[in-house]
C-alpha cells in the first residue's frame, strides 16, 4: 500500500516525493501552484514521517537526503547523473564501485530512478569489462530514441580504451560495450572521458560525442605523461560503432609548458584533462578543458574553449577562457587530494555557455563562473558562486553544474563552512535566475556534515580519495546533486530532490 499524501495544489505530472519510504500516490490534478513566494516551492507531507516537495511555497530546508547505493561494496565516488529529457522523474546515475579501496581498485556501477530520485534500482557493475583490472570515470547521455549511453575508462594490464555501453530500458540494465579507443598501455593512457548527444533537430541530430585525454609520449615524472592531448571520436549510428580517435586541441600562443622532451617553443595545447562537450541549440560542439602543468605544478592552469560548426570534422583555435588559482594538491592538513576540474554547460535554448571551477585566489577555495554568449568567443570576468565571508578559511570545491530549459543555472559543491575546523564537507546549491550575472542564497543540501577521512579508499599517491568530482541534473522544478558521503560509516552515494528556483 502506498503511504497516504496530505495534498497541496500540484499539477499532476510534477508529483516526486523525496523519502526513503518511496513514492506517494499523487491524485490532485490542480493545474495551478500557488502563489509564489521568496522561496518557490512547496512543502508535502507524507505519512510514516517522510517528505516530498514540488512547487509552491515551503517552509525550506532541510531536503530528504536518500541514499542511492545500498550494495556490498567497499566505498563508492565520483558518481555522475543524468536526466531524461522527456520526463523529469527519470533519473540514471552511476559511480566508482571499490572492490578494494586500500588499494585503489574498483569498478564503474549504474544506478536507475523512476520516481523522481526517491527510489533506485541498483544495476551492479557495468557488465562487459571482465577482462580489466579497472573501469572508471562514468558520464552519461540520452539519446534521441530515449536510449541511456554510459561511456568509461577501461584499463587493464594489456591494454587502455574508453568503450560506450548502451540501455534500451531507461538505465535497468545496459548492454555489452562498444570500443571507442583501445591501445596497449605502453602506447599511451586514455583518460578522463566525457560524452555529450546531439539533441538539436539539425544535421547532426542523434551523434554521440565523447572527449578524453589521451596521454603518451613519455613520462614526465610524478606519473605524469608529457602530452594529454584532448582526443575526440562520435558516433552517427547510435553508438554501434565510432570514429577513429582524433586529436582536436589544436595550438595557441598561451599553451607553453616546459616540460621533459617538449620543444622549448612549442605551443600545442596538449596538457588536456578534464574534457567536457556540450552542444549549443545550432549543433555547434563546444569542448571545454584545462590546460595543466604537467610536471612542475608552477604554471597556472588555464582553462580553455575549441568549438565545431561540423560535428568534429573541424575545429577552431583554442580560446583563452580563464586564468586560474589551481586547488591542485590537499587542503592542509587533511589528506584528500583535489584538482580544479571545471564543469561546463550550455542553455539548451539560448546556447549561452557556462563555466565553473573551484579557485583560490582568495586564499581558500572558492567557487568562480564565467558565462560566454558567443560561442566561447569571448567570457565575462568571474563572479563568486558561493555567499560565505570572503577569506573565512572555509573552501569550496568540486562544482558541477547544470542549466535548465527554462535557463536557471543550477551549481553545486563540496563546502567545509559549517565546521570551525573546516574538515567535515556539507555539499550546497546556489542558483542563478538572471543567466549567471548574480546567485541566489546559497542552499544547504545536506542534513549532516561529512568526514571525508572515514573509511576513505587511498589511491596510488598515498592520498585519500572522495573523488575529483560529483554529480547534478536540473530541470525547471528540481535540482538532484548527486554525491558520495561517508555519514553511514563508509563512503556512500546520496542525492537529494532540490526545488529549484525559477526564472
Amino acid at each position: 500500500m502506498q503511504p497516504r499524501l496530505i495534498k497541496h495544489a500540484i499539477p499532476l505530472f510534477l508529483c516526486a516525493a523525496v523519502a526513503f519510504v518511496g513514492l506517494a500516490g499523487c491524485n490532485d490534478t490542480t493545474t495551478n501552484p500557488p502563489a509564489r513566494t521568496t522561496t518557490p516551492t512547496a512543502f508535502y507531507t507524507l505519512s510514516g514521517g517522510g517528505r516530498c516537495v514540488t512547487l509552491g511555497a515551503h517552509p525550506g530546508p532541510p531536503y530528504t537526503n536518500v541514499q542511492v547505493s545500498n550494495d556490498t561494496y567497499r566505498a563508492h565516488s565520483e558518481p555522475m547523473l543524468v536526466e531524461d529529457p522527456h520526463n523529469p522523474l527519470h533519473l540514471v546515475g552511476g559511480s566508482k564501485f571499490f572492490t578494494d579501496p586500500a588499494h585503489y581498485r574498483f569498478k564503474i556501477g549504474f544506478f536507475a530512478s523512476f520516481d523522481g530520485g526517491c527510489t533506485w534500482s541498483d544495476g551492479g557493475v557495468l557488465p562487459g569489462f571482465e577482462q580489466y583490472g579497472l573501469t572508471s570515470d562514468i558520464s552519461f547521455a540520452f539519446g534521441t530514441h530515449n536510449e541511456v549511453y554510459a561511456a568509461v575508462l577501461n584499463t587493464g594490464k594489456t591494454a587502455s580504451g574508453i568503450a560506450v555501453s548502451t540501455s534500451h530500458d531507461g538505465g535497468k540494465t545496459f548492454g555489452l560495450p562498444v570500443s571507442v579507443t583501445l591501445n596497449p598501455p605502453n602506447r599511451g593512457f586514455n583518460d578522463k572521458p566525457w560524452m555529450t548527444v546531439d539533441q538539436t533537430e539539425g544535421k547532426y541530430s542523434g551523434s554521440i560525442y565523447v572527449v578524453w585525454s589521451f596521454d603518451h609520449n613519455g613520462n614526465c615524472g610524478d606519473g605524469n605523461n608529457c602530452s594529454e592531448e584532448l582526443a575526440f571520436s562520435r558516433s552517427t549510428d547510435g553508438g554501434k560503432s565510432f570514429s577513429r580517435m582524433r586529436l582536436v586541441e589544436g595550438d595557441a600562443p598561451f599553451c607553453t609548458n616546459a616540460t621533459t622532451g617538449r620543444p622549448a617553443h612549442a605551443t600545442r595545447c596538449d596538457a588536456a584533462q578534464g574534457a567536457i562537450p556540450v552542444v549549443e541549440p545550432d549543433g555547434t560542439l563546444a569542448v571545454a578543458f584545462p590546460y595543466i602543468d604537467l610536471m612542475s605544478g608552477h604554471i597556472p592552469t588555464r582553462l580553455l574553449v575549441t568549438t565545431s560548426p561540423d560535428g568534429g570534422t573541424t575545429w577552431t583555435t583554442p580560446v583563452l577562457i580563464a586564468t586560474i588559482h589551481d586547488i591542485a594538491g590537499r587542503f592542509p592538513p587533511e589528506r584528500y587530494r583535489n584538482i580544479s576540474l571545471p564543469a561546463f554547460a550550455c542553455d539548451p535554448k539560448t546556447g549561452q555557455l557556462y563555466l565553473t571551477w573551484s579557485d583560490k585566489g582568495n586564499g581558500d577555495a572558492d567557487i568562480l563562473l564565467t558565462t560566454s554568449k558567443d560561442h566561447g568567443q569571448s567570457w565575462t570576468a568571474p563572479i563568486r558562486v558561493n555567499d560565505d565571508p570572503l577569506r573565512n578559511g572555509a573552501n569550496q570545491f568540486q562544482p558541477q553544474m547544470a542549466v535548465a530549459p527554462g535557463g536557471v543555472v543550477s551549481i553545486s559543491f563540496f563546502d567545509t563552512r559549517n565546521d570551525a575546523q573546516h574538515r567535515l564537507i556539507d555539499v550546497y546549491l546556489a542558483q542563478s535566475t538572471n543567466k549567471g550575472v548574480s546567485f541566489l542564497k546559497n542552499v544547504r543540501v545536506t542534513t549532516q556534515s561529512w568526514d571525508p577521512a572515514v573509511d576513505a579508499p587511498i589511491d596510488g599517491a598515498g592520498l585519500q580519495f572522495i573523488g575529483d568530482y560529483q554529480g547534478l541534473a536540473a530541470d525547471d522544478h528540481f535540482a538532484h546533486p548527486l554525491w558520495n558521503d561517508t555519514r553511514t560509516g563508509k563512503q556512500e552515494i546520496f542525492t537529494a530532490a532540490v526545488p529549484s528556483a525559477r526564472p
